[in-house]
Parts: C-alpha cells; structure tokens; sequence
C-alpha cells in the first residue's frame, strides 16, 4: 500500500483544494488535540463537521503499529457534498519545545 501525501495542520488552504479535488486526504497532527482547532479553521473554506458521522476511529484498524488517528467526515458547504479527512500522528512525544509549537 502506498503512503499519500500527508498535510500538516497549516496548509488549511491547500487541505480545502485537496478536497475539494478528490473528496478526502491525510493531515498530519503532532497531538489528537489539535484536530479540533484544525476544523474550526476549515469552516473558513465552507467545511463543517458531519454532526451525524462520528469520528471514526478505527477506519484504518488493519496495521499492527498504525499511525492512523481518526476519520473525520465533513459537509462541503460550497459544493454540497459530503468529503473526509484521516488523521495521522507519527509520534507522540513528552513534551515539545513551546517555539517548535509557536
């Protein structure tokens, strides 16, 4: 199985084409607690979580050490259609250097 491209939670801009292109991508998250914030910042670009989709945790459960996080559904406003995040996080560390956080 191929790796896709993973976006970190900065590149709103570019996670909002990438779905609106194919429907659904990866997104790289240091921590599960930034998946939220993320969101917020793509209701600018028309994308809303799906209240009647749970965040899916086990969409991707078929590897033994898995990076894999969640599944997210989102309503594309603009489009009017339904589009999905996965998020991953590719370590977990004690604690960050607050400057590497911003």
């Amino acid at each position: 199985m191929d790796r896709a491209f993973r976006y970190q939670t900065g590149e709103v801009e570019e996670v909002a084409a990438e779905l609106r292109k194919t429907g659904h991508t990866e997104v790289e998250v240091i921590k599960e607690d930034r998946i939220m914030p993320f969101l917020a910042d793509m209701e600018e670009y028309g994308f809303y979580v799906a209240r009647d989709v749970p965040f899916d945790y086990e969409a991707i459960s078929f590897f033994d050490n898995q990076d894999f996080v969640c599944r997210v559904h989102l309503d594309d406003r603009q489009e009017g259609k339904r589009v999905y995040i996965d998020f991953f996080c590719d370590y977990e560390e004690t604690s960050y250097d607050p400057i590497y956080l911003g």
